[in-house]
């Protein structure tokens, strides 16, 4: 007995052998985050790799090795890479960057790379930041007997508006002023005939 196929079957089973889920294509992409994304140098961030399926560690490194180094579990205190075992497909590891500009961490199975995250890296600041709300106290010089009587300056708005509060008033009194000189001199004129 010869079995016959037909051109359509064909079709329909290679579609459903393209479009059926591999192994490979069935797990979530992996992703990799770090929190904070812009850490201050010698600030701990903490990057996060998820979606990593059925591997049991995660190998993470830097591009750059003088960059910084990682932390916590797995990993040894400032090696430039970490092997952190994978739980529920995520694994976590805290990196501390060492200079600044932008840092590429990325996340692999140790001979390939999965995921790639950069950390922009800025220069730590010298003074910390003033909280919104709270107000530092500012030193006050110490006046002596003699500058009891000694004004702080007045700044140039305030006298600028000083000078139009005085101005007005005259130039409404010069106006004032020489209306009445021309109406007594014209007065003066249709009197005499002129």
């Amino acid at each position: 007995m010869r079995i016959r196929t037909s051109p359509l079957a064909v079709a329909v089973l290679l579609a459903a052998l393209t479009n059926a889920p591999s192994p490979a294509s069935a797990a979530a992409t992996p992703a990799i985050v770090a929190a904070p994304s812009s850490p201050a140098i010698g600030e701990v961030t903490t990057i996060t790799a998820s979606g990593l399926g059925g591997l049991e560690s995660a190998t993470f490194g830097i591009d750059d090795p003088s960059a910084g180094a990682f932390s916590g579990d797995g990993a040894e205190t400032g090696a430039t890479t970490a092997a952190v075992p994978v739980s529920d497909g995520s694994a976590v590891v805290e990196f501390t960057p060492t200079r600044s500009g932008d840092i590429v961490v990325a996340v692999g199975t140790g001979e390939s790379v999965l995921a790639e995250v950069t950390v922009s890296v800025s220069a730590a600041s010298a003074e910390p930041a003033p909280t919104s709300g709270s107000s530092t106290p500012t030193a006050t010089p110490a006046t002596t007997g003699a500058d009891d009587s000694a004004q702080a300056e007045p700044d140039s708005e305030a006298e600028a508006g000083r000078f139009a509060f005085v101005l007005i008033p005259l130039i409404a009194a010069a106006i004032i002023v020489v209306g009445g000189v021309i109406v007594i001199s014209r007065g003066r004129r249709r009197r005499r005939g002129d």
